[in-house]
């Protein structure tokens, strides 16, 4: 049991070391550029690497849409929107992420009313 927790927490510390290389590519995805090739690359590294998430059983929390968590959420903004229910996500920042039950990192959000 000490094993598998051992595994588990070098697993969740070697991802989030990764997790700004995953921002970057969402922020260069982002980005406007005329040159398919380039668009192409960076789509084919995002996919590659989001497989290699899946292989390592990280999943991505959902955010915008969802009513906020503060258990899997965090809350930088808020905004007063008559046509968005109580406590909905409406933009996030930067996506967070969890292995299992563990949050490895959280949703940085904007959440309205």
């Amino acid at each position: 049991k000490e094993k598998d927790g051992l595994y588990y927490d070098i697993r969740a510390n070697v991802v989030t070391s990764f997790l700004p290389v995953y921002d970057n590519l969402v922020r260069a995805l982002a980005a406007e550029t005329e040159d398919e090739a380039y668009r192409k690359g960076v789509e084919m590294i995002m996919n590659q690497f989001n497989t290699t998430l899946e292989k390592l059983d990280v999943k991505a929390i959902p955010a915008v849409g969802e009513k906020f968590d503060p258990a899997i959420h965090n809350a930088v903004m808020h905004v007063d929107d008559d046509t968005k229910g109580e406590n909905e996500i409406v933009e996030e920042f930067q996506k967070g992420f969890k292995i299992g039950d563990k949050v490895i990192r959280f949703s940085m959000v904007k959440v309205a009313n």
